[in-house]
């Protein structure tokens, strides 16, 4: 967020505000140089109430029952599993497209990488790199996909008014930055800058 804030900041500040409640000082916002760090300021300020059930648990159950039924067999799904292992032979578009109707929540969209198994991360021209293509998603844990799924289904899966964790609040940040900002879920890490890794201005 930086001292001096631009306009998609003010912006993405206001909308965390919003879901949550809060009001976060201009000093406060001024110290906000990462995700964590606004996970940190805003979670500073949530009033945490007792939840009954463990979220990351739920999702996790109906992805592991979506990826048996995809098999059709029984399958080991474990939350450090990688996503491409428990995909089957087919398409990995059908897969994950399966996975999605299955869980009846909203999946992350694949990327080129996720599609198209032979191409190079690295984009060369006369041996330079120009570019580096997003990691394949399916490449990822199922851990990862879990959280993935949280920030994208936040409105759905999260009480605002019973935030039980850091964790949810890390979710929802995650989820609004994604949905304000247009930035893909898995792009957005805890550790990432909001100017120079995210471009929020």
């Amino acid at each position: 967020m930086t001292r001096a804030m631009g306009l998609d900041s003010v912006e993405l500040l206001v909308e965390v505000e919003q879901a949550f409640g809060i009001e976060i000082s201009d000093q406060e916002a001024g110290n906000i140089a990462t995700v964590g760090d606004f996970v940190n300021a805003v979670f500073s300020k949530v009033r945490l109430v007792p939840g009954e059930k463990c979220l990351t648990q739920i999702v996790f159950y109906r992805i592991r029952e979506a990826f048996m039924l995809l098999r059709g067999e029984e399958v080991e799904v474990r939350p450090a599993s990688k996503i491409i292992d428990l995909l089957d032979d087919n398409s990995v578009k059908v897969g994950w497209e399966f996975l999605e109707s299955q869980v009846q929540l909203k999946f992350p969209k694949l990327v080129r990488m996720d599609i198209d198994r032979e191409l190079n991360r690295d984009v060369r021209l006369l041996g330079i790199r120009i570019f580096t293509r997003i990691e394949a998603l399916t490449k990822s844990s199922v851990e990862k996909l879990i959280g993935w799924i949280i920030s994208l289904n936040f409105n759905e899966l999260i009480d605002l008014e019973k935030i039980s964790s850091k964790y949810e609040v890390e979710r929802i940040i995650v989820g609004i930055i994604s949905d304000k900002m247009g930035i893909p879920v898995n792009e957005i890490e805890q550790h990432h800058s909001i100017t120079s890794d995210l471009g929020i201005n």
